[in-house]
């Protein structure tokens, strides 16, 4: 009923049935009641509930509440915003190999939020993350070669990542390298006439 297997997917019907689950101690069933609370997928909107939810399946080791409770105190959803407590959370789950947690370590590291600014260190964290698949930080990691930040600038770098981006439909990526491209092109041109 929640993943739609078989049938459509029923939030409302399969709410109760995930709570049974979380309250017998089930981590991945913590986090999903968690993940409902927070959206309000078959049940009220309640972003208290959801972090105490994701808190004690984090408290399980489950990577993806770990991040999700990161999230929570990265925006302050159903708890006081705290960045620094944030981005422990993050390099928690970062560190045992979640893709997405380590694209959002990046972007704290990138922004000193949580932490001193440390970009060849989000550069690590994007490069780990994009060779996992990761579309935001392939997008991220393409804007850090175009801009110099944490490494060398390199167009054929930050072109194949926007472009990795970009194949798996971020549009961010597809407009901004079209808009690269498109400068590249121009100052060509701009350069063959002064010549």
């Amino acid at each position: 009923m929640f993943y739609g297997m078989d049938k459509r997917r029923n939030y409302r019907r399969a709410f109760p049935i995930l709570m049974q689950a979380a309250m017998s101690g089930d981590a991945h069933c913590q986090n999903l009641v968690g993940c409902c609370l927070s959206e309000g997928l078959g049940v009220d909107v309640d972003l208290k509930s959801a972090r105490r939810w994701f808190a004690k399946a984090a408290k399980q080791g489950h990577v993806e509440a770990i991040g999700n409770l990161a999230v929570a105190y990265e925006l302050g959803k159903g708890v006081r915003r705290n960045y620094r407590r944030a981005f422990l959370l993050y390099s928690k789950a970062a560190t045992r190999g979640d893709p997405w947690a380590q694209n959002n370590l990046a972007i704290l590291s990138l922004e000193g939020k949580g932490t001193k600014r440390a970009p060849s260190v989000a550069v690590h964290w994007l490069r780990t993350a994009a060779r996992k698949g990761d579309v935001a930080a392939m997008y991220n990691l393409g804007l850090a070669y175009l801009d110099g930040t944490g490494v060398r600038k390199s167009w054929r770098f930050a072109k194949t990542w926007l472009s990795k981006a970009t194949a798996n439909e971020h549009k961010l990526a597809s407009r901004r390298l079209k808009d690269e491209e498109r400068i590249r092109r121009s100052q060509i041109r701009t350069r063959a006439k002064n010549q």
